[in-house]
């Protein structure tokens, strides 16, 4: 960098001589912000909207919130490697391109989003450890390399090959190359250190100079080549200024100090939408080329806050939204945001001649003669001077009286009217710059009220009115005399003032007085009966005033009447005692409204205590400025009644930290929709890689900006995912809506701070991510979807449940037909031993030998009863277990018929199994078998006497003649005791029977 005493007075004289530009106000990214260093090489914006930044310590990425940073860490190529980035390129299919200063080329492909460092690859293996000054691809595809000492070099991605052009096998003089372009002919530019530049038609490479000579033309170690809008290729140079070379004439003409450049070293290019050039220049700050006057501006380094912070630039970025960045060397970024909107604030530091007498403006009146007077809270009255943006004091103030000039007004005769904060009222006459004072006398009801007099009005007939804060309303009659009427509050007359507080008089159009008070509400006082009209906040009321505290009054160029809260927010006079509200909840900024004014597109501006908001009433749509770090405001809290639209149409507003400017029609709104974009996805709060995990399983499969879904195990009971919306005007005002599908009931906002959203221990499930944002005019983004599958555990899986469902209903028949078998063998075993007795009776007396035999064959009825009502219901049980089997064999076999997986195959086996037991035992039929035998046909006599009896039916009558519950017959039948007693009230109507008649006892008849 270039820094010779004579370069500097140049560069302070044209700083001095060079008109400025509109570039006023930059915000700045620099390591206070995130970067890793505040010297930034190279600039580019992704298709997503990122921009990224090389800088010396590491690559950026910036969202408009964070940076994020890769850098060398560690040795393997499959991680960013170099430290010093100076190239970047984002080919045409989203590939990005890193060219370092010490380890060569990093490749991050747009599916994986992971860098790996080309070193060890071939063919780029020629490029490890080289320095990469500039990366270009052309319409080919082609990807151009230039390095410093190693020539350039051509990569052609569709056979992999490399072309390398140097010193040694073409005309270039230098390996050095700074930079390369392809213009508008489908010629590609090479630029090297030293004289002279190059051009490649597809045959061979051309030198080019500025006078056709081989000469000290173009004479720099680094050049920047630019293709404008019609088609000019421009040439920066460290050293000789800016060069056009005509499109098809290849014409070469030169800019340079000290004809229009602040400095020779161009290190950058750009163009604005407007077709205005922008010229990064090492040492003369920014530079703008107006192509059709062929002039320049610049803009300079400034100490104070928004201004450029230094003038050493290397690079120039205009992004899709035309907002511009700007590396330096050692400043960081500085960004000018096209469509921010800022307003400008004069107060009061104590650095220079000409600023107000006092930070805090309490009041602002425009004279009729278009001075504008300023009230201030300590240091008394101001003119001001709009052209130069100075203050100075009105002389002939008295010392230690009116320091405090609360409010202003001009009257009719246009005489200037200054009421004070204890010191009562007054009226400066400004042809004899001398003042009238009045005030307040205890002992004399014709003297004003009070001294804290907080505003003014005047009536039709010219009277004028004062406002006094404990002292109520008061009009001037007799100005020589100082002669004044009063109305007070009166406690026990309804139609006095309410409150002797007054903050604000205001007479509208019909010559009505309408006077706010601190805490008592609204009044609307007629001047001819001196009475008054209440309104006061009701609760129950919601269109009563929406509070009491009543801090300004507006009437439009409609006619409508506003009114401004301090805690109620803007009220909206309907007429009949009732009004409209306009508070938070409706996109005011702050329900405390401090001043009103309109501008003249009608828009209504209201000052508040948490900044401004632009009201379009007919649409109901708002616009809020408030202040933030680099922003819209220097305070956000303004001070009471202190708004005015000048005759310009300025607007004006008095604040805690002086007078705030506002030019409407200056006020830039974006209405381009955002870009909505995925920032990170977090397991356990770290960030999730794309492809495998350490543990070899892949949650991303591709980068995640490009990712639909992403695939989770329930043990990944903590993740998070973060987003943002690229609107880079202003991203703290951004607002972001998300919903987890399945488990979020509805939209859930937020604002820019929270923008990483956490989920914790949700179940297994498929689920749908959605997120949408909006900038900061309230411009919603497309909405973004990411789909979340969080697999089960095993034993939660269908095919396990399946499984386990089988074995237990195999298990239980198993079981029952142990048990079966057992009581079958124990009954049999009795009967046999019965049999025994008996025989050993046949030489007993045949009298007692039947007694005997009757009372065991009673004996032995009873308990074959007993055991055969346990075989029945067990039979049922058994009959239903079957149904159950029947039904999963079936949905086995359609199972096998979608898909033969090995899970089928091995549940095959089992089926089989299950059907052999099936086929050995159909249930009911034999069920009907054994029923018979002991209860001597049942089935078939009640069938012949009811033959339209279902299975079901039959069912229900065996079992009911066994004498079983309600109960017993739901556990058995697999339904609810409810179940039972609606299938037996059925079964009486079909058996002919009342629903009194007892069913068993029916039954038990056949």
């Amino acid at each position: 960098m270039l820094r010779s005493s004579i370069f500097l007075l140049l560069v302070g004289f044209l700083q001095t001589a060079l008109a400025q530009s509109n570039f006023e106000q930059f915000d700045y990214l620099t390591i206070t912000e995130g970067l890793p260093h505040n010297t930034v090489f190279c600039l580019t914006q992704d298709q997503q909207g990122f921009i990224w930044a090389g800088t010396k310590d590491g690559l950026v990425r910036f969202d408009g919130y964070e940076c994020r940073v890769f850098r060398q860490s560690g040795s393997g190529m499959s991680s960013f490697q170099g430290k010093s980035v100076h190239a970047i390129l984002e080919d045409s299919k989203g590939n990005l391109w890193v060219g370092t200063q010490t380890e060569g080329l990093n490749l991050r492909e747009v599916n994986t989003g992971e860098f790996r460092n080309l070193s060890n690859e071939l063919p780029f293996k020629p490029l490890a450890k080289k320095w990469i000054k500039h990366l270009f691809e052309d319409r080919q595809g082609r990807i151009w390399i230039g390095t410093i000492g190693a020539g350039v070099w051509c990569y052609e991605p569709k056979i992999k090959k490399m072309r390398h052009f140097d010193a040694s096998n073409s005309p270039l003089a230098f390996n050095e190359v700074a930079n390369i372009s392809q213009d508008s002919q489908g010629r590609i530019w090479i630029a090297t250190s030293g004289k002279g530049i190059y051009y490649f038609d597809e045959k061979r490479i051309h030198p080019l100079h500025a006078n056709g000579k081989n000469d000290t033309d173009f004479e720099s170690f680094g050049k920047v080549f630019f293709n404008d809008k019609q088609g000019n290729l421009w040439v920066g140079t460290q050293g000789s200024g800016l060069y056009k070379i005509a499109k098809a004439t290849l014409e070469i003409r030169r800019y340079a100090m000290p004809e229009g450049l602040s400095s020779n070293n161009v290190m950058g290019i750009a163009q604005a939408t407007n077709g205005e050039l922008l010229l990064a220049t090492d040492g003369g700050g920014l530079n703008i080329f107006d192509p059709k006057t062929e002039t320049f501006s610049s803009v300079q380094y400034g100490k104070t806050q928004g201004k450029l912070n230094s003038n050493a630039l290397l690079n120039i970025l205009v992004d899709r939204d035309a907002n511009v960045w700007i590396g330096t060397f050692n400043g960081g970024i500085n960004v000018y945001k096209a469509h921010k909107t800022r307003f400008e604030t004069l107060t009061q530091t104590g650095s220079r001649k000409g600023e107000l007498s006092h930070r805090s403006v309490l009041s602002i009146c425009e004279a009729k003669n278009g001075q504008i007077y300023i009230g201030t809270d300590g240091g008394g009255l101001n003119r001001f001077d709009n052209r130069l943006k100075t203050f100075s004091p009105i002389p002939n103030q008295p010392v230690g009286y009116g320091s405090v000039v609360k409010t202003i007004f001009e009257d009719s005769r246009q005489r200037l009217w200054l009421g004070y904060f204890e010191n009562g009222l007054s009226y400066f006459e400004p042809k004899t710059q001398r003042f009238k004072h009045f005030r307040f006398n205890p002992a004399d009801r014709t003297t004003i009220g009070g001294n804290n007099v907080w505003t003014m009005t005047e009536d039709r007939s010219g009277k004028l009115w004062v406002g006094v804060l404990g002292g109520g309303l008061a009009r001037l009659d007799d100005i020589e005399q100082g002669k004044f009427t009063r109305f007070n509050h009166h406690p026990k007359d309804t139609h006095s003032l309410s409150s002797d507080d007054i903050m604000v008089i205001f007479a509208d159009k019909n010559d009505q007085i309408w006077v706010g008070t601190d805490t008592k509400g609204l009044n609307i006082f007629d001047t001819k009966t001196a009475k008054c009209q209440r309104f006061q906040y009701e609760r129950e009321n919601p269109k009563s005033v929406s509070a009491n505290d009543i801090r300004c009054i507006f009437q439009d160029s409609k006619g409508r009447l506003w009114i401004g809260t301090e805690s109620g927010g803007l009220n909206l006079w309907l007429g009949n005692g009732q009004f409209r509200h306009f508070t938070e909840q409706q996109g005011l900024i702050s329900n405390a409204v401090m001043g009103i004014v309109e501008d003249k597109e009608g828009y209504l501006w209201v000052s508040t205590f948490r900044g401004v908001s632009r009201f379009e009433v007919d649409s109901n749509q708002w616009l809020n400025f408030d202040f933030t770090k680099n922003s819209y405001l220097t305070s956000n809290q303004f001070n009471q009644a202190t708004g005015l639209r000048s005759d310009n149409g300025v607007l004006y507003f008095g604040g805690i930290n002086g007078l705030t400017l506002i030019r409407p029609e200056e006020v830039r709104y974006l209405k381009k929709t955002p870009e909505l974009v995925l920032t990170d996805f977090k397991l356990f709060n770290q960030s999730v890689p794309t492809g495998k995990l350490p543990d070899g399983r892949i949650v991303l499969n591709k980068s995640l900006e490009h990712a639909s879904n992403v695939e989770l195990s329930y043990a990944d009971n903590v993740f998070s995912i973060g987003f943002a919306a690229l609107d880079f005007t202003d991203p703290l005002k951004n607002q972001y809506a998300f919903q987890m599908v399945g488990f979020d009931r509805e939209w859930r906002m937020t604002n820019s701070d929270q923008r990483l959203v956490t989920y914790t221990n949700l179940e297994p499930d498929t689920y749908v991510f959605r997120v949408k944002g909006a900038n900061n005019n309230g411009v919603w983004s497309k909405e973004k979807t990411l789909t979340i599958v969080i697999t089960p555990p095993f034993w939660q899986t269908w095919w396990f449940k399946l499984v386990m469902g089988l074995l237990t209903l195999a298990l239980a028949r198993l079981i029952l037909q142990i048990y079966t078998s057992r009581r079958e063998m124990a009954l049999k075993q009795k009967v046999l031993e019965s049999d025994r007795a008996i025989l050993t009776l046949t030489n007993e007396n045949l009298a007692a030998e039947q007694a005997i035999l009757y009372l065991q064959n009673e004996k032995l009825e009873t308990e074959i009863q007993s055991k055969n009502t346990e075989l029945m219901a067990t039979a049922v049980q058994m009959a239903h277990k079957n149904e159950i089997l029947i039904s999963i064999v079936e949905q086995l076999e359609d199972i096998r018929n979608i898909e033969e997986t090995e899970k089928i195959k091995r549940l095959k086996s089992l089926k089989k199994t299950i059907e052999t037991e099936i086929e050995g035992e159909r249930s009911w039929e034999q069920f009907t078998l054994y029923f018979d035998e002991v209860n001597q046909n049942f089935t078939t006599e009640l069938l012949k006497k009811h033959p339209s009896l279902t299975q079901n039916d039959l069912r229900m009558c065996a079992l009911t003649r066994l004498n079983m519950t309600n109960k017993e017959l739901a556990a058995i039948l697999n339904i609810s005791v409810t179940g039972v007693e609606k299938s037996r009230y059925r079964l009486k109507k079909r058996l002919d029977l009342t629903p009194k008649d007892d069913l068993a006892a029916y039954l038990r008849g056949f």
